[in-house]
């Protein structure tokens, strides 16, 4: 993967306008550094910011993404709690709230999942809309055939204490 990230990247610089420019930084003292700390406009300080090969500029890697990692972690952690608990005590409530922990848990990392390998760069820009619609359809019709199980029928945490009452014959 880092191979692949550094070569794309190589293939996106303009090299015979950089690589002088790299070469001279090279060769510099630490002396000759000092003034690209004083002005960080010069060429010579942008060549050096914009030259990376390990951080590549996606789409996806603009804003925040906190928050939603930190819904991610907290609704784990909760599923520690839900899913015993709704299993120990069966109630629809405990069931919603089972099915939609476990179908929202299940999207985030599907949808990570597509946002890594089915990537604008290799497929284009359609089908990565296309995988991201998908899986949405899919996540909302687990979502719906859940709540219809838990509302018509016994329940997620009933149905799992029947399947393990069942005894090999």
């Amino acid at each position: 993967m880092a191979l692949y990230l550094a070569t794309r990247q190589c293939a996106k610089l303009n090299l015979p306008r950089i690589l002088p420019q790299i070469r001279a930084l090279q060769k510099s003292s630490v002396s000759s550094l000092v003034p690209l700390i004083k002005d960080p406009l010069s060429k010579q300080a942008q060549v050096v910011r914009n030259f990376s090969l390990t951080t590549p500029k996606l789409s996806s890697a603009q804003g925040s993404h906190a928050g939603l990692w930190t819904a991610e972690r907290v609704l784990s952690l909760a599923l520690l709690g839900i899913l015993p608990a709704a299993i120990a005590f069966p109630s629809q409530p405990l069931d919603y709230a089972l099915a939609v922990s476990m179908v929202m848990h299940s999207h985030w990392g599907l949808e990570a999942i597509v946002t890594d390998y089915v990537r604008p760069i290799i497929f284009g820009n359609v089908v990565p809309k296309v995988a991201h619609g998908v899986l949405l359809v899919f996540s909302a019709a687990t979502l719906a055939g859940l709540f219809y199980f838990i509302y018509n029928d016994i329940g997620i945490a009933k149905a799992v204490r029947k399947l393990w009452a069942i005894k090999g014959q």
